[in-house]
Parts: structure tokens; sequence; C-alpha cells
């Protein structure tokens, strides 16, 4: 059994000019057995919003409220379970076996999550006291770029996203944030949701230009930028294997 036949959808976020990135994430899926075209995936069309609300931009606002509309789309619709990614995600090489993401639905079938995240930053020290695979975590951490949903938990991390919607930067309870920084807050204000993560990380970010913020320098000289490309797909294959 595969990850995509547990979940009942699958978002990805993702602007259609990045083709580049689409492309990538085609084939990163195809590798762990999804196919992006197949009936369980959705890739909703980006928010274009003319100004950052008080974000840090205009891509970190947009990026928030398209989270935040997958996940109102999937409490209206009476979804149990989604997998959600954004499409700069790479995935370990075990994860393209079968039998390993098998393991990892058996402990998701004990139905005591709330939260999963398959890719976050937490330092591989800080999980060396955990088993391997899903581990629950109460420690704080950034990344939602591969994460998983119960509805259980969807009423009120939706209510608690739309507050933070409406508080100003800098509020006790968060406001105007990057996403992976209002799951964090999320997470501390609610410590009775069960959030798994995986041990080891089976997700990274692909190297890659930001769609959030400014390109640097070396992205934007024609000289540095196929060296730099080369750097970050080596980068990226070491990450793969490293298990």
């Amino acid at each position: 059994m595969r990850l995509i036949d547990y979940f009942e959808r699958l978002y990805i976020i993702h602007l259609p000019e990045r083709t580049d990135r689409y492309q990538a994430l085609s084939r990163e899926l195809a590798a762990i057995g999804v196919d992006i075209k197949g009936p369980k995936v959705h890739l909703p069309p980006p928010p274009r919003p003319l100004e950052a609300n008080g974000f840090p931009s205009i891509g970190v606002y947009s990026n928030f409220i398209r989270h935040l509309g997958i996940l109102k789309e999937c409490l209206q619709d009476g979804v149990e379970r989604v997998w959600i990614l954004e499409d700069d995600a790479i995935f370990r090489r075990r994860l393209r076996q079968e039998v390993e993401q098998d393991k990892l639905i058996q402990r998701l079938e004990k139905n005591d999550w709330d939260l999963c995240y398959l890719g976050h930053a937490i330092e591989q020290k800080a999980l060396s006291a955990y088993p391997t695979g899903l581990v629950p975590f109460n420690g704080e951490f950034i990344w939602a770029h591969c994460y998983c949903v119960h509805a259980r938990v969807l009423p009120q991390l939706v209510q608690y996203f739309e507050e933070t919607l409406l508080n100003p930067p800098g509020h006790p309870r968060g406001g105007r944030l990057y996403i992976d920084g209002a799951f964090t807050l999320f997470r501390r204000l609610h410590p009775d949701v069960v959030c798994l993560v995986s041990n080891p990380n089976l997700s990274s970010q692909k190297g890659s230009p930001s769609s959030l913020a400014h390109r640097n320098w070396y992205d934007r000289i024609a000289a540095t930028k196929p060296l730099v490309t080369a750097s970050r797909l080596i980068r990226d294959e070491l990450w793969r294997l490293n298990s």
C-alpha cells in the first residue's frame, strides 16, 4: 500500500509559472508511486493578492492563504485525511519502496494523530533518542512543505489561522505569519494536538530559487546560474541517498 492510497486528497501548492518545480516534483512523486495528474491530486489556482496585508511580503501572504484555503476546503468537504505538499518537496530514496510507505501507513492507521510531518527541520540529534518511523514530537520546529492533517483538528486549525489573519504582526497569539510559523504557534497553543514527525526526516526542500523572497544575486546572473544549479542538484541527491 502506498501513501497516496491512504489519503483522500493530495494538494500541491504551486505557481504555474514555476514549470521547473512542476517538472521536478512530477519526477519526485512518480518515484514514490504518485501520478501528479491522478484523480486524488489537486493543484488549486494561486491567489494573486495585490498587497502584503501586513505579512512580510505578498508572496508570504499568498502562500499563507493558499494553505488556509486548502484546509477550509477539506473542512467543508468532510475530508478525513489530507496530504499537503509545496512544489519544492523532495523525498528520500528509501520512500520509493512500497514496504517503507506501508510501514508509515500502519502507524497512521492507529488513528491517534492530528498532524503528521513527513518533512521538517528538526535536527537528527534531537530525534536520536526516538525510534525510527513516525513518532510523537512536542518540540518546536519549522517547515510546512510536506505535512498531513486529520479531520479532527481541522476546525480548530482553520479557526486559529483565520485569527492570525486578523491579529497584527507581533501579536502574542500570532499575526500575519509565515505558514510554518503559524503551525509552530498553533502546536504551542494547543499541546493536546497529537503531532507525529518522521524519524528520520523523509522530505526536504529542493534547492531552487525562492518563490517567496527576492532572488539571490547568483540566481540572477547568467554566468553563475549553471554552477549554482549543478551544486543544488548534487546537494539534493546526496540528501536523498542519506538514510
